[in-house]
């Protein structure tokens, strides 16, 4: 049996192939919305929780669990922390799947969302944040309000925030992507944006185009770097689904 940890449309992809092979897999999402992305299956059974490394380890262990994926977002970091405790406690064998880093010029990179809000606190012109909701706390904090406008997913809770955060229902772009550049666009010109905050969330998440097209309409782009967790010292890190599922393979008899 394989836990993939996911919440990803890479860690979809991943389960998804290893149904297509035959493998078990049990795949664990933080969000209920998370969890009904999946398509059901035989072999298929989805958590949709928020667990800690002691109820990780005994998911491992009541589970039969042989294998973990971990194939969560990459700033991700406290489930990946606590999934690195669980498989230490339990001696199971860690995949870290991580998307390849993007590589622009011409962005002022942030070591910290803190850092991007200081950075921000005393410029002028609008702030569009491509961040998620995780963070919105950190620049509502710091930087004008009216400056600000969020784009994040349309959920319940997600725009509950928003409002308690006291950004006004014109602030908030509540729509799922990854978006096409002419979207991208779009946005950027109707709420006349000087300056858009993202995180290096790979191809895969859309960062390219919106960076891309940003750098078109001349706006400025800080860069929220990933954070620094050393996943090679607990297990093999794999940067292409293909080879993770090629090396899952290969290891087959042991996952019965």
């Amino acid at each position: 049996m394989i836990l993939v940890l996911s919440g990803t449309k890479d860690g979809r992809n991943i389960v998804e192939l290893l149904l297509t092979k035959g493998h078990r897999v049990i795949a664990t999402t933080a969000t209920e919305y998370g969890g009904k992305l999946y398509n059901s299956h035989n072999n298929l059974k989805v958590i949709s929780q928020k667990l800690n490394h002691m109820e990780m380890k005994e998911l491992i262990i009541s589970n039969g669990i042989n294998l973990v994926i971990d194939a969560t977002h990459p700033y991700a970091q406290e489930v990946s922390k606590n999934i690195i405790e669980a498989v230490k406690l339990t001696n199971i064998p860690y995949f870290r799947y991580e998307r390849k880093d993007a590589i622009f010029e011409d962005v002022i990179v942030c070591p910290s969302f803190t850092e991007a809000a200081q950075w921000l606190k005393n410029k002028k012109g609008n702030v569009l944040l491509t961040i998620g909701s995780n963070h919105l706390e950190v620049f509502t904090s710091e930087v004008n309000l009216k400056r600000l406008y969020a784009r994040v997913l349309p959920t319940v809770n997600v725009m509950e925030k928003c409002e308690d955060l006291g950004l006004l229902p014109r602030q908030i772009i509540a729509i799922q992507g990854p978006f096409s550049k002419e979207f991208n666009k779009v946005i950027y010109n109707k709420y006349d944006i000087k300056y858009m905050v993202t995180k290096d969330s790979g191809d895969i998440g859309g960062t390219r185009e919106k960076i891309l097209v940003a750098q078109e309409l001349g706006i400025e782009v800080l860069l929220v770097e990933r954070p620094k967790l050393e996943y090679g010292k607990y297990g093999k890190v794999i940067d292409e689904i293909n080879k993770l599922i090629e090396e899952i393979e290969n290891q087959r008899d042991s996952l019965v």
